[in-house]
């Protein structure tokens, strides 16, 4: 048990860092909400709530389009597969690959991808995104599913088969229902990664019809470096999927962040 002088120490601390973290966001929030050229931006409430800078970003900023390519291209990518249950030959060796594949940053990767891309004619296309994406997210979700599968006891498959069970309802019946925390969160983090992903679409893409929302974000505040509300309304739209894709999934993401820490 904490002590009383212990406890105040922890809620003085906690408060502190809840002040470093949310003090930026409401002041991006504020901004949003503030109309079109209004200051050079920080809390303020001098103004009344407006969405003009919203409806602005939206339209003049071509969000509607960015937002649209980023949902393509992230839901093209929400894959993974486990080798930890048929264990083929060589499924070892599959998994160091995936294991290397997914150590790898893209900045090492994007330069040969770019060059091999231009060679079969797909720069400029929504696939010059996704299979670099794909494979990467293939690689992590082999080596995450892996490792949960791996968390399941060994009597509870050897059991299952010998009341016979097929191996194909061994797996949908009782093992994946038991790691679908581990599943939740690999395609939240896939998604997040792709969201957010700014390096590669901004290497492979240069029609403005393709933008992703980070690299249209950028454009953007390049043409409305001056107009602080509507870049931070830019902001918000772009940051809005991300948010609700964790306080929908957070339950299942801290819970899946856990599973396979304990291996039998």
């Amino acid at each position: 048990m904490l002590s009383r002088t212990e406890r105040v120490i922890c809620l003085i601390v906690l408060a502190g860092a809840a002040v470093i973290t949310l003090y930026p966001m409401v002041v991006l929030v504020s901004t949003a909400f503030s109309p079109l050229n209004s200051g050079s931006g920080g809390i303020s409430f001098a103004h009344p709530l407006s969405l003009s800078a919203f409806s602005y970003a939206w339209r003049a900023g071509g969000f509607s389009r960015y937002m649209l390519n980023t949902v393509i291209v992230t839901g093209a990518v929400m894959a993974g597969y486990s080798i930890a249950l048929a264990r083929p030959p060589g499924a070892r060796w599959v998994l160091y690959a995936a294991v290397f594949g997914f150590m790898l940053p893209v900045e090492a990767l994007i330069v040969p991808w770019y060059y091999q891309f231009q060679t079969v004619g797909i720069i400029n296309t929504y696939w010059s995104m996704i299979l670099p994406q794909a494979a990467q997210s293939i690689a992590f979700g082999t080596f995450w599913m892996y490792v949960a599968f791996r968390s399941m006891p060994r009597s509870l498959s050897e059991s299952a088969l010998i009341d016979g069970a097929s191996p194909v309802s061994l797996l949908w019946r009782i093992l994946v229902p038991n790691v679908a925390p581990a599943i939740w969160t690999m395609a939240a983090l896939v998604f997040l990664w792709t969201w957010n992903s700014f390096l590669l679409p901004l290497v492979m893409v240069s029609n403005q019809s393709l933008f992703t929302v980070t690299v249209g974000l950028s454009t953007f505040q390049g043409a409305h470096f001056n107009n602080f509300a509507a870049l931070a309304a830019g902001s918000c739209l772009a940051a809005l999927p991300v948010v609700l894709v964790y306080l929908f999934a957070q339950r299942r993401f801290i819970v899946g962040l856990f599973a396979g820490s304990v291996v039998e």
